[in-house]
C-alpha cells in the first residue's frame, strides 16, 4: 500500500485506501490477496493452526501466527482455547468489522465504539449424525452492531448493508463456495 501523510478517520488512512483503490483499478493483479493455514492435530479434540504466509498482489508479507483450537469438555475437550465455531465467527466479526469502520471513515463519520455481537444455533444431533434431518452447521448466524459516533442510525444502516454486499467473509458463508480437496 502506498504511504500517505493524511489524518486518520477511525484509525484509517482514507486517502491512502484512495490510493490503494486507485492502484488495483489500473492493475487488477494487484488486488488479489491469497492466504492459507496449516492445522496440525494436537491430540484429543485439540489443532493448532498456523497462518501461511499472504500474498497481496505481487506482494509476500510474512506470517508468524498460531493459534489453538480446543472444544468444551461436555464435547470431548478441555476448553483451554475457543471452538472452531469461535473461530468461524470470530473471523467473520473481524471482517465485518473492519467493512464497518472503513466504511464510516470513507463516509466522514467519526466513531466512539463500535460492538459487534454474532450468535447462532448449531444443532449437534446433526454433526454426530444422530439425526438423518438435523443440519450439519448453522442454519442462521444473527449479528447485532451497537454504535457510538456522529453518525445516524440511518448512515449506519447504509454501512451495514455495504457490509453485507462487500464483507469477504460475510459473502463466503452466505454464498455458496466451492471446497477442493488438492494433493501437494
Amino acid at each position: 500500500m502506498v504511504e500517505s501523510k493524511t489524518e486518520l478517520i477511525n484509525g484509517i488512512d482514507t486517502d491512502g485506501l484512495q490510493q490503494y483503490v486507485d492502484t488495483i483499478t489500473e492493475n487488477p493483479s494487484e488486488a488479489i490477496s491469497s492466504y492459507g493455514i496449516k492445522a496440525e492435530w494436537k491430540g484429543g479434540v485439540k489443532t493448532e493452526i498456523t497462518a501461511l504466509n499472504q500474498k497481496v498482489g505481487a506482494t509476500e508479507i510474512e506470517k508468524d501466527f498460531k493459534f489453538t483450537i480446543d472444544e468444551p469438555n461436555e464435547l470431548l475437550g478441555t476448553n483451554s482455547y475457543p471452538s472452531p465455531q469461535e473461530y468461524l465467527m470470530g473471523g467473520l466479526a473481524g471482517c465485518m468489522m473492519v467493512g464497518f469502520v472503513a466504511g464510516a471513515a470513507s463516509k466522514n463519520i467519526k466513531l466512539d465504539s463500535v460492538t459487534l455481537t454474532i450468535k447462532g444455533d448449531l444443532n449437534l444431533r446433526g454433526f454426530l449424525n444422530v439425526d438423518e434431518n438435523a443440519p450439519v452447521g448453522f442454519d442462521e448466524l444473527k449479528f447485532n452492531y451497537d454504535v457510538k459516533g456522529e453518525g445516524t442510525q440511518s448512515d449506519y444502516d447504509a454501512i451495514i448493508e455495504d457490509v453485507r454486499k462487500f464483507s469477504p467473509n460475510y459473502r463466503t458463508m452466505t454464498d455458496a463456495v466451492k471446497m477442493t480437496a488438492y494433493k501437494i
